[in-house]
């Protein structure tokens, strides 16, 4: 892949998101913090990939894995109104779709375009599968991390907009279980706006690259997170564990 074939899928995404334009060339707000969400997942991927030293083809790659990620959520938002998968469509399917419809991937080798749609297919899955090839599933661990990278800012910059630090007191107990133990939670037992933030801290577990555990504790992402949680000695504890876990992929370098 070359940097042109990526200034050509740039400039198709950029005509694809402005149909979901008004006429007087403003989108909803919704389909703005989309579009500017999958800018930054391309700068993420791309800082981790060059922190990784990828060749250069292998960047462009990841880079075009992040530009579509996303893609199905415009269509997702017109025909749903909801960003919500369980009450409309996968939005990873979505997308596929659209861009198999497009046959913009013509451009590039099937290889390229398969590991791709691959690496957008898993990148929002609760688990990684066992069957995928070394290839395609090391651009999906880049795309998953690149995306959680921009998932938590927006999350704390919307909890900080909303003024609800610390106001979220209920939570379930059984999501503090699996997070004490490493695991994800389902998101099944998320009833409760605090307990959605717990779900997001428990990611750290799924992170798969020290480039972004380090991100993650330099930007003090936990630490905003949780002051959006109760005060408790509980959530305390938590913080800790949490932190020093990610302290220990650093100074691994795993």
């Amino acid at each position: 892949m070359e940097r042109s074939d990526v200034s050509f899928f740039r400039q198709w995404f950029s005509r694809y998101v402005a149909a979901y334009y008004g006429p007087g060339g403003e989108g909803p707000e919704a389909v703005h913090i989309k579009e500017n969400h999958t800018a930054r997942t391309c700068e993420e991927i791309t800082l981790i990939g060059r922190d990784l030293a990828l060749a250069e083809p292998d960047l462009l790659l990841a880079e075009t894995a992040a530009l579509f990620h996303d893609l199905g959520r415009f269509p997702q938002w017109r025909r749903y109104g909801t960003f919500n998968d369980s009450e409309s469509e996968d939005h990873a399917l979505l997308g596929l779709a659209e861009l198999s419809r497009s046959g913009i991937f013509n451009r590039i080798g099937a290889e390229d375009a398969e590991v791709v749609a691959e690496a957008i297919r898993h990148h929002n899955v609760r688990e990684l599968p066992t069957h995928l090839a070394s290839r395609p599933l090391f651009f999906a661990k880049l795309l998953r991390d690149a995306d959680k990278l921009d998932i938590w800012r927006l999350v704390i910059g919307d909890g900080r907009r909303r003024g609800d630090g610390g106001m979220s007191t209920s939570y379930s107990k059984e999501i503090i279980v699996h997070l004490r133990a490493g695991r994800i939670p389902d998101l099944g037992l998320a009833l409760t706006a605090a307990d959605m933030r717990l779900l997001r801290l428990a990611w750290v577990y799924d992170l798969n690259f020290m480039t972004s555990c380090r991100e993650v504790l330099e930007r003090r992402y936990l630490s905003s997170l949780f002051e959006q949680l109760p005060d408790t000695e509980e959530m305390r504890e938590l913080e800790d564990r949490l932190l020093s876990y990610l302290q220990q992929r650093v100074e691994k370098k795993d």
